[in-house]
């Protein structure tokens, strides 16, 4: 999994549409001592921004939506130290909810809820790490969200010859593409297409990702075979996704 931590910061926002893509698994911070004030008190927290905390969640959720249509979404809420109380956490969750829904906004069918509560979001205590429950809980959801996510799972139809050329190209960026020839990719190649059922070198498999780890593998000249989760390796699956 490849984690690009993004500013809050005004200045950023400019370059949301440039990174999120459908495929993203998008989390959300605020803090939770800033919207209990605000929702329960009134009492506006405007951040680095200048603008109040709620706000500027929404403002973030509205960008979210506006540069995406599908991913899942988590909110994470820190300072659960500062407000330790599951009443207030309950309380901050069903007024953001009652928002969400007076708005008929997109992005809460695609929020995803800790497993454990009904809450909207995930409480932190940032400062424990994960010594935290609600940190260890977030960490579980992340893993278990990516696994089962459409990116992780999708099958994509893509021309084998054409995929081993990229391949190639992409996993030695140092070195020439190898030959069409080379035993190794063809039979890589081979066992893709006989796990597919496709005997003709020109049929469109559907494409794994254990079968670009294998190809990566063979075109990469690895020892040992590479893992859907190894890090390099999802770096250049990333690159495909760019090509399209």
């Amino acid at each position: 999994m490849s984690v690009f931590d993004m500013g809050g910061q005004a200045q950023f926002w400019p370059l949301v549409a440039m990174f999120l893509r459908n495929d993203n698994m998008i989390v959300l911070f605020s803090r939770l001592d800033q919207l209990l004030a605000e929702l329960r008190d009134g009492t506006t927290h405007p951040g680095d921004n200048g603008i109040a905390a709620v706000d500027e969640l929404f403002i973030w959720m509205d960008a979210v939506v506006a540069a995406t249509q599908r991913g899942p979404v988590l909110l994470v809420c820190t300072f659960a130290d500062v407000v330790p109380s599951p009443e207030d956490h309950a309380f901050i969750s069903a007024a953001l909810e009652d928002r969400l829904r007076n708005t008929d906004h997109a992005i809460l069918s695609r929020l995803v809820r800790p497993a454990d509560s009904a809450l909207l979001f995930f409480a932190v205590n940032n400062r424990l790490s994960l010594r935290d429950s609600g940190v260890r809980a977030l960490r579980n959801t992340l893993k278990h969200t990516a696994e089962q996510s459409d990116a992780a799972t999708r099958l994509v139809p893509l021309p084998l010859r054409l995929l081993q050329d990229v391949v190639s190209a992409v996993s030695r960026p140092s070195g020439p593409p190898l030959a069409l020839e080379n035993e190794a990719v063809e039979e890589a190649m081979r066992r893709v297409r006989q796990r597919h059922s496709a005997t003709n070198q020109n049929e469109l498999p559907r494409i794994e990702l254990t079968d670009l780890a294998e190809l990566y593998t063979a075109c990469r000249g690895l020892d040992h075979p590479v893992l859907p989760d190894d890090a390099e390796f999802r770096v250049y699956v990333d690159y495909l996704h760019m090509q399209g």
